[in-house]
């Protein structure tokens, strides 16, 4: 019977630990906002999360390259410093490579932003375009179109996104690019 009692008391720490991870996801910031696909006046698609401001949280898009960017969650950086955000939901999480920027007119005031261009690809690269490049691009496009909220987070802090609710944004997104 004490052998019992000791494996009892394991999991009810191994709960504590893991009920403590998941309210610590949970209290990650909540964007309140909405998504939207747009095509601009050169025929560039972009789906895009404004914030209540109607400022860009996050941005898919595609013009003479395809990017993404990202209000960073993490520390303040200086302009071109590398920088990683992870974007997941509950099943499935990527990870994306690139730098901070400066921004635009549209982001949120005193926030960094994360870039991305090409998925990672270099401008050079023979590959860049083809099969492999766009399975990963389906594997993004999988994750933003799984009707799951998304967390944005790098160095420990993060945001949520609510699922994407644009309608039929990857068909007409993946038709232009």
């Amino acid at each position: 019977m004490p052998r019992y009692l000791g494996l009892l008391g394991v999991l009810t720490i191994m709960s504590g630990v893991g009920l403590s991870a998941v309210m610590a996801a949970d209290s990650a910031r909540k964007a309140d906002g909405s998504w939207t696909f747009e095509i601009d006046e050169r025929d560039h698609p972009g789906l895009s999360f404004s914030d209540t401001n109607n400022k860009t949280v996050f941005l898919v898009g595609c013009g003479h390259a395809f990017a993404i960017h990202a209000v960073y969650p993490g520390a303040p950086k200086k302009d071109g410093t590398k920088a990683a955000i992870a974007i997941a939901n509950k099943h499935t999480q990527m990870t994306f490579a690139g730098e901070i920027d400066s921004g635009y007119e549209d982001d949120p005031p005193n926030t960094t932003h994360f870039l991305q261009w090409d998925l990672g690809y270099r401008r050079q690269d023979p590959n860049l375009y083809e099969k492999k490049w766009h399975r990963l691009e389906n594997r993004l496009f999988d994750l933003l179109d799984s009707g799951q909220p998304l967390t944005i987070s790098a160095e420990g802090k993060s945001y949520v996104l609510p699922a994407v609710n644009a309608p039929q944004w990857r068909q007409r997104f993946q038709k232009i690019c």
